[in-house]
């Protein structure tokens, strides 16, 4: 969510460029198909985190004599399902921030931003609160809460009762 000293702004289409690379969206084919593929990306990683939280909450909820909405810590500590969102955010998509909520409900609610900052693009339909869990990506660094990070944990410290952050060590969080 905070913004790396090393990185550049796209003057295209804004997004975080690192070690003085080139833009995706620069590459053959133009702005117009990077967008177009951009959005079949984000569209396959939120699907792909939905379907691994699915798996795995149903797994966990079958152990369980409690309604599914019931079950505490139903996939959000799961180290399976951190690895299933840090692959969205890596190799579904390039290195994008992805950004994971799980409400009061058990419900999961999934978004994905630029390589330095995710937020809703729209409004979660049907979101719960208290937060359980939220989890969010840091592709390009290490799992720390920056300073955008701890402003929106501690905005939601009421109605939030963890939060994760996924860093580029294998296992960091």
């Amino acid at each position: 969510m905070g913004k790396n000293r090393s990185a550049k702004e796209c003057n295209l289409c804004g997004e975080l460029v690192y070690y003085g690379g080139n833009c995706s969206c620069q590459q053959e084919g133009g702005y117009e198909e990077y967008l177009i593929m951009m959005d079949e990306k984000r569209h396959e990683a939120e699907e792909y985190v939905l379907e691994m939280y699915n798996r795995i909450a149903q797994n966990n909820a079958a152990s369980c004599d409690v309604p599914f909405e019931e079950v505490l810590n139903i996939a959000q500590d799961d180290l399976d399902f951190h690895a299933h969102i840090w692959y969205a955010s890596t190799e579904i998509l390039p290195n994008l921030e992805v950004q994971v909520v799980i409400d009061s409900n058990n419900n999961c609610h999934v978004s994905t931003g630029s390589s330095g900052y995710v937020d809703f693009t729209i409004n979660p339909v049907g979101m719960k609160l208290p937060i359980r869990c939220w989890i969010h990506t840091h592709p390009f660094g290490a799992a720390y809460f920056s300073g955008t990070d701890w402003r929106t944990v501690n905005t939601w410290l009421p109605l939030m009762e963890t939060a994760y952050v996924l860093g580029a060590s294998e296992g960091h969080y």
